[in-house]
């Protein structure tokens, strides 16, 4: 624990925040630049924060905390301030709703300007000036997805100037302390974001819209609004494709009845980051935003979650950049209330965690682009700390987590990023002794197997980065997760599945038919996965308790994880079909992949007749009729294979990777999708961007180097 605000507390302005509410704040100070080089400023909020210093941005990004872990930045104001009266403008972006990225807290700001002699020259009391936005709306919750929790509304109109020195307050009144936020902080683990310049995209289509019912929500009115399609020449007034100029758009006289001018905006790639636009509209009028990865439906697939904002623009020329809420996106589409827009700017400013990234060349074309490309995969999944996909969820998980952190020892050698993330999951121990299923979140419906894995993840990054300290710290913390699996054993020798009660526990072993497992299981069973993963938890836990010296216990979960493997054997093993049977009552013949992979690598295949075994997992399944794993599990099958026969089936993994990652390639990838069947999976919503897809960085790696790491 760490004290950086030595006369700072937190406020709020005076009025009880509702959910989904922005605050904004402003202060000024004085500073001497002839005697102080240097100038800081700590800050906190709950949520998300964005600091203007003399107009300028100078900081912005909350890391993703909970209300009894804060954490705060510490950020070089140096450049932005100016000798003698400076002027500070804070937005808070206080999302008062529970999600899988966010657990709910007070609302609260927090910051303190200090030289470079550790002065506070300015801080938040309760004399700091605050007061509701006036130009972001608040309270109407609009959700992206449950995941990602809630959208945000910008009205133009309402700016007053307030970031700008000079300011006469409007509306500020005094703030109040807020008592009920922890004052326990903690520096941020990892390195803050980079917000990199414009993306260069073009107009990919134009045309005009009509509302039929202006009054539903703007994501499923531009998803069913009838389009009426312009050749951009037909629009185009002035400017280009490209907006290297101005470019103006205008509707003929035949089109009078239509609502407005709809044009998408292609960024040639996958992105994230954070919504940039700059127009001129001939009167006031609405924008609906909407963001996505593909154009399928001729436009952006918005209605299948809430994949939009909307703004409200004044008469003549409008400039905003949003920098609280990231779009994961290759495509922008807007909707303009007009009949004329001038476009000097319409697209996204990327923000991306700074690694150091590889160059990777192996004189093999093909598996340099395939690589490069996972590359581009991992660094949009990871921003404050991992992201499954950046478009509809942007939540840590420890399975996703997991290929992640993998891939990104060899891609970036990095430590930092995943000694983060590793600690965030600490903070998210259950009452019930498992890990949550996302860290932060709110809304939780936790997968045993996923806690199960953060032992492997431990251990490998103890292994990588040879830095104990980690482990040392929150050992009690494996101790208990083991416990509370090792607490369920049964007379079989195996453990039995998570049910009943309130916790909602959700038997999820991959994306496939099966092995999903459903929301809220009440029904008692055996099941092979989870048994599987534990007994590689296990074996894992063993290398992490002997690398920290704690022989005794790495002896005891060595031979518990033998135990456990000869259970496995016994209860599932069938040996008439010589394969593994997934559960012990339902779904009897259906054969995984999964299934046997897991215990083929775990060692609970030892001592059986794995002649049916081999070319399932060889085939992923095509041979042996057994069901196919994801593109996310293929650790598992692969690193079995190379435990049985690395010389043989080397060639045969990289053979698969090659042929698998030049179809996504074929289909128009930039970044590699969250399953092979690409945006047509999870009901029209599978993402085209997925950390957990990038394996193949590892694989390259692990297969043509030196021996560096292990299967």
């Amino acid at each position: 624990m760490s004290t950086p605000f030595t006369r700072a507390a937190w406020i709020w302005r005076k009025d009880t925040p509702g959910i989904d509410e922005f605050a904004d704040f402003i202060s000024s100070f004085d500073a001497n630049k002839a005697e102080d080089k240097h100038y800081y400023l700590s800050i906190a909020s709950d949520s998300n924060y964005t600091v203007w210093l003399n107009g300028e941005q100078a900081a912005f990004g909350q890391y993703a905390d909970y209300p009894t872990y804060k954490v705060y930045d510490r950020v070089d104001i140096t450049d932005f301030v100016k000798e003698g009266r400076n002027h500070m403008a804070v937005t808070v972006w206080y999302y008062g709703i529970d999600s899988q990225t966010y657990q709910k807290g007070e609302a609260g700001l927090i910051y303190e300007i200090t030289n470079e002699k550790g002065e506070a020259l300015d801080f938040t009391s309760e004399n700091t000036l605050s007061r509701k936005s006036r130009d972001y709306i608040s309270g109407k919750g609009a959700l992206i997805s449950a995941q990602l929790g809630p959208t945000y509304h910008y009205d133009i109109k309402g700016y007053d100037g307030f970031r700008e020195p000079g300011y006469t307050p409007v509306d500020f009144e005094k703030s109040r302390i807020v008592t009920e936020i922890s004052t326990d902080f903690h520096i941020r683990p990892n390195k803050k974001l980079v917000l990199e310049p414009r993306m260069q995209g073009q107009f990919f289509g134009t045309g005009a819209f009509t509302y039929a019912n202006p009054t539903s929500h703007p994501h499923v009115n531009m998803q069913y609004a009838p389009l009426s399609y312009r050749f951009f020449g037909e629009l185009r007034k002035e400017g280009d494709i490209k907006m290297t100029t101005p470019t103006r758009l205008a509707l003929d006289d035949g089109d009078k009845d239509k609502t407005g001018i709809y044009f998408i905006i292609d960024l040639y790639e996958e992105t994230a980051g954070f919504l940039d636009i700059d127009f001129e509209v001939p009167h006031d009028c609405q924008v609906d935003v909407g963001f996505g990865e593909h154009l399928y439906d001729g436009r952006c697939r918005t209605s299948i979650r809430g994949f939009f904002c909307d703004l409200y623009l004044k008469k003549g020329r409008n400039q905003y950049l949003h920098t609280f809420r990231r779009f994961g996106c290759r495509y922008l589409q807007f909707f303009v209330h007009a009949h004329e827009v001038t476009v000097h700017y319409a697209g996204i400013r990327p923000t991306v965690y700074p690694f150091n990234v590889k160059n990777y060349q192996s004189g093999n074309l093909l598996r340099d682009t395939i690589y490069k490309v996972c590359e581009d995969t991992l660094i949009h999944c990871h921003h404050e700390h991992y992201e499954d996909c950046p478009w509809r969820e942007q939540a840590l998980y420890t399975m996703d987590s997991r290929n992640q952190m993998l891939c990104g020892y060899y891609a970036f050698n990095e430590f930092e990023a995943p000694r983060a993330s590793l600690e965030l999951m600490t903070h998210g121990l259950r009452s019930d002794g498992i890990l949550m299923l996302c860290y932060p979140a709110g809304k939780d419906f936790p997968i045993p197997a996923f806690s199960c894995m953060y032992f492997v993840q431990m251990e490998e990054y103890l292994r990588y980065s040879g830095d104990k300290s980690l482990a040392i710290e929150h050992y009690d913390l494996l101790v208990t997760i083991m416990n509370t699996f090792l607490s369920r054993m049964q007379p079989e020798g195996v453990i039995e599945n998570f049910y009943g009660g309130n916790g909602q526990y959700w038997n999820f072993y991959e994306w496939s038919p099966t092995l999903s497992g459903a929301f809220g299981e009440q029904e008692r069973r055996l099941e092979c996965p989870i048994n599987a993963f534990l007994s590689l938890a296990l074996q894992a836990f063993a290398k992490i308790a002997r690398a920290i010296g704690k022989t005794d216990d790495a002896d005891k979960y060595t031979a518990q994880a033998k135990d456990l493997n000869a259970a496995i054997a016994r209860v599932f093993f069938n040996p008439e079909t010589k394969l593994f049977e997934t559960f012990d009552k339902i779904h009897r013949g259906w054969y995984a992949t999964l299934t046997q992979a897991l215990c083929t690598l775990c060692g609970a295949a030892d001592d059986v007749d794995m002649s049916k075994i081999l070319p399932i997992l060889a085939t992923n399944g095509r041979e042996g009729g057994a069901i196919p794993n994801t593109l996310s599990m293929n650790a598992f099958r692969f690193d079995a294979l190379l435990n049985i026969d690395r010389e043989k089936y080397a060639p045969v993994i990289l053979d698969e990777l090659d042929r698998d990652y030049l179809y996504m390639l074929r289909g128009g990838a930039t970044t590699f999708w969250e399953t092979i069947i690409g945006a047509s999976d999870f009901g029209d919503a599978g993402s085209l961007c997925h950390g957990w897809s990038a394996l193949p960085v590892y694989y390259y790696e692990l297969l043509h180097s030196d021996g560096k790491g292990e299967a």
